[in-house]
C-alpha cells in the first residue's frame, strides 16, 4: 500500500483521492498487453538503462482514441504511470491527447524533472502519434522509435 506520507516523502505533492487512484492502478494496472488491432504504434526508449515502452493505439474515424494498451521494459513505476495515462487519454480527441502530453513533456522539463519512466510513457504516444499521422500520409512503417535524454529532449527514429 502506498501512503501519502510515502509519496510526499519522495517529493510528490498529492493529496489523499490522488494517493488512492495511485495504489488503485498500482495493484491493478490497466491496459498493459499489446492490442491486436491498432492504427498507431510507437516506442518509447531510455538509452542509459535500456528501458522501454511500446504503446498501442487504435484511432477511430473521428479521430478518437478508441484503445490503448502498452508493454514495457523496466521500471515497476511504469506500469501504473502507463496505467493512469492510458486511462486519461482514452475516448479523447487524438489531437487533444498529442497536445496534453506535450504540455507535460514541456512541464516536466521546465522544472529540470527527470523522471525518465514518465518520460517513456509520453515519448512512447508521441511516438504513436507521429506513426498515426504517418500511416495517414501512406508511409508503410511499423512504429516509430524515440530515444529520451535525460534533459527529456529526444531524437526520433522511424522504423519501417
Amino acid at each position: 500500500m502506498i501512503t501519502e506520507e510515502d509519496l510526499k516523502a519522495h517529493g510528490y505533492n498529492v493529496n489523499s483521492e490522488q494517493t488512492k487512484v495511485l495504489n488503485e492502478h498500482y495493484h491493478d494496472p490497466k491496459n498493459r498487453w499489446a492490442l491486436k488491432e491498432y492504427n498507431a504504434r510507437g516506442i518509447g526508449r531510455n538509452p542509459d538503462n535500456y528501458g522501454q515502452v511500446d504503446m498501442y493505439v487504435l484511432v477511430n474515424e473521428s479521430e478518437e482514441i478508441d484503445n490503448v494498451g502498452y508493454e514495457f521494459n523496466g521500471c515497476p513505476t511504469i506500469a501504473f504511470s502507463a496505467s493512469i495515462f492510458t486511462e486519461e487519454i482514452k475516448g479523447i480527441l487524438l489531437e487533444e491527447a498529442f497536445l496534453m502530453t506535450q504540455a507535460s513533456l514541456e512541464e516536466m522539463a521546465a522544472k529540470d524533472n527527470c523522471e525518465e519512466c514518465t518520460a517513456m510513457i509520453l515519448v512512447a504516444f508521441l511516438a504513436a502519434y507521429e506513426n498515426y499521422r504517418n500511416r495517414q500520409k501512406g508511409m508503410g512503417e511499423e512504429f516509430v522509435l524515440k530515444m529520451i535524454e535525460t534533459s527529456l529532449r529526444y531524437s526520433e527514429q522511424s522504423c519501417g
